[in-house]
């Protein structure tokens, strides 16, 4: 046992190594953006599934209990059996237990990093599962590059620190893959039944593992057509009966699992389900989020966008693995490994490529690519040194090609904690990608609030207020916050109550809104975390100590003219060309008329062309905002923006807002446009 342990020493030193460092760094982590509702959703079915009750006992929220920030008593098992949607839940309930018994139970870990330690044993496997196949198929110098290629990837490693979802799918499917072909290679039952399980996970996790077969079934035909057509009927002979037995109950043991971690499927299993199906086609088709990428209805971006996140060593050896996969496969591999793991990435890309595909945020949804192309590249550099040992012999060759993942782990110590924002030097780095306005570039994924939040904790003063223009509350991790920093919708506007703003930044993200234009375009930030000084996070102080130069103070618009259209269904001004900061619009509410509606609110800059604002008529633009606004006075902000038209479009001529009595504007008093 000692020995074959021994054998497997560089697999378990590098599975180690990522486990040490991981448990240790994992409270310089935040929350994926997801993850909130995973954590309390796995709670309160774990739960469940404990106690046999869909109501938590009074009993676990008692003054001296200890219990999860996210488990949450209205949040309960009843809750979740009437409206549960989206993902599944296997992976929430696991990441609940560990929690439990970690935190809860045992005290032994801090609240968000027990969760997060599911996170992270599931990536340690799938790093030692890397190796383990690759050692027995390739070799040590093969299986140990593949597991660096894997552990020392910015996407992977970063992520599996605080997503629920992407590297413990990648984890689960990349084992349902290769245990599936260790059971067929050695015809034994049990590897297929590991497979199962593993399988099970994956589809409990995200449904991404449905397209396993498509992986399996051309590379099981090209393996084994030749000798299906020389033997027939006695090569199914040969086969065990426990090997057919094990496949016929594979997909009952992924309903099994799925079905119990999921509690709102036991009422109606078949038409939930197919509420959840319905989910995946409704956010995984239809919309075409990166037009500018796509090629005859092909779309480029994802294997654009793999390459660019890619550490260049890792992708020149995976390039290699590929051109060298084809030639040992002309050259008759006899199990034809490398086939399947080309079919594995290349099939796992082309998926999201297809017309009518859609993928955002980067390549994170389809992460199984990255084990994928780590194996690729433990070929290529397997190819590279056997080339290299004619010149240079074994021992040196090895050592050069290990040396120079030396790179790939000082990016990592660069990037810390935001590895997963990672962009190589194909288009110039973070910046250069932040330059060309890449969808997806600097998508942290929530993880940088915490950093935000703790820089207020240490310079925000006794008692700092602050709020988010456009993420939501649930993003910051409370547990590890000190109570002093007070969160809450604080956001005051030109009032500038003095409260802090701070919100994560990336090509993308935030939307247009009034709340972060105005922090963007009236203040100056106090604090910005940055990655190669583009910033990624920025944090404001909403007073007048901050206020850019000009954008203090505002006054009335003089000569501004009210538009009357025939059918009275918008409201028209001008005015002199002005830098407007709100319109005022005192009116009648008589006749039954509406209160509030949708619309539109355009300006024109030239008084040609029309710009629509950002919030709709009259979406929240904040407590300020709102305390301004009364039955019959209507007030809408601007971000400081250049114009001399204003145009109000209700969707409905029944508003009240239509009833005008008077209009006025207001402008930066000391900027002219």
């Amino acid at each position: 046992m000692k020995e074959k342990m021994l054998g497997y020493k560089w697999g378990i030193i590098i599975t180690l190594a990522y486990i040490i460092v991981s448990v240790t760094t994992l409270s310089h982590y935040g929350v994926d953006i997801d993850e909130p509702a995973h954590f309390t959703r796995g709670q309160a079915y774990l739960d469940m599934l404990l106690t046999g009750h869909p109501k938590y006992s009074p009993q676990e929220f008692s003054k001296n209990a200890t219990f999860s920030e996210w488990k949450i008593p209205q949040y309960d098992g009843s809750y979740y059996l009437k409206n549960d949607s989206g993902h599944p839940s296997t992976n929430d309930v696991l990441a609940a237990l560990f929690n439990k018994v970690l935190f809860e139970k045992l005290h032994i870990m801090g609240d968000l990093e027990s969760y997060h330690l599911f996170e992270v044993l599931s990536s340690a496997l799938l790093i030692f599962l890397i190796y383990y196949f690759m050692r027995n198929r390739y070799g040590e110098f093969a299986g140990t590059v593949s597991s660096l290629a894997l552990t020392l990837y910015p996407l992977f490693y970063g992520e599996s620190h605080f997503n629920i979802k992407d590297p413990v799918e990648a984890s689960f499917y990349t084992g349902a893959l290769l245990f599936f072909y260790l059971g067929l290679e050695r015809k034994k039952a049990r590897f297929i039944f590991v497979s199962a399980v593993f399988c099970a996970l994956a589809f409990g996790t995200k449904f991404n593992v449905i397209f396993l077969p498509f992986i399996l079934v051309p590379y099981i035909l090209i393996r084994y057509l030749p000798f299906i057509r020389k033997y027939r009927l006695k090569v199914f002979k040969r086969i065990p009966k426990s090997f057919y037995l094990t496949l016929l109950i594979y997909p009952i043991i992924i309903a099994a699992i799925h079905i119990y971690t999921r509690p709102f499927l036991w009422s109606d299993p078949y038409h939930r389900f197919l509420e959840i199906i319905q989910y995946y086609k409704d956010i995984g088709t239809g919309t075409a989020y990166q037009k500018a990428y796509i090629f005859h209805h092909v779309n480029l971006y994802p294997i654009f966008f793999t390459s660019i996140s890619t550490p260049l060593y890792t992708l020149f050896l995976s390039l290699l693995g590929v051109l060298y996969s084809i030639f040992i496969l002309l050259k008759k591999e006899k199990d034809k490994f490398a086939l399947l793991i080309v079919i594995f990435f290349s099939f796992t890309i082309f998926r999201v490529s297809l017309p009518g595909s859609s993928i955002y945020g980067g390549v994170r949804q389809i992460m199984e690519y990255v084990p994928a192309m780590s194996m690729l590249a433990g070929i290529g550099a397997l190819f590279l040194r056997n080339y290299l040992a004619r010149y240079l012999g074994i021992f040196i060759a090895t050592i050069l090609l290990l040396i120079l993942f030396i790179p790939n782990i000082v990016t990592l110590i660069r990037f810390h904690p935001n590895e997963n924002v990672y962009i190589n030097e194909l288009v110039g780095g973070v910046k250069g990608a932040s330059e060309k306005k890449i969808p997806g570039a600097l998508e942290t994924m929530g993880n940088v609030y915490l950093q935000g939040v703790q820089w207020l904790d240490k310079n925000g003063g006794d008692s700092p207020r602050f709020g988010v223009p456009e993420g939501l509350l649930s993003n910051i991790p409370r547990p590890l916050v000190s109570k002093k920093v007070k969160f809450g919708p604080y956001f005051s506007g030109t009032s500038r109550a003095g409260e802090y703003m701070i919100e994560m930044n990336s090509v993308e993200f935030p939307f247009p809104k009034y709340n972060f234009d105005y922090l963007n375009n009236y203040l100056i930030p106090v604090h910005m975390i940055t990655i190669d000084g583009v910033p990624i996070m920025k944090i404001w102080k909403n007073d007048a100590a901050h206020t850019k130069p000009g954008y203090l103070e505002d006054e009335e618009v003089s000569d501004v003219k009210l538009i009357t259209p025939p059918n009275n269904d918008f409201i028209e001004v001008t005015f002199p060309k002005s830098i407007v900061t709100r319109i005022e619009v005192d009116h009648d509410t008589s006749n039954n008329c509406l209160a509030e509606d949708s619309g539109t609110v355009a300006y024109s800059p030239d008084g040609k062309n029309e710009v629509n604002a950002p919030d709709d008529l009259f979406r929240w633009q904040g407590p300020y905002a709102f305390s301004l606004q009364t039955p019959t006075h209507f007030v809408y902000f601007f971000a400081a923006v250049t114009a001399e038209k204003i145009k109000i479009i209700p969707n409905d001529t029944n508003l009240c807002l239509l009833q005008v009595k008077s209009v006025k504007v207001f402008k930066l008093k000391d900027k002219n446009p």
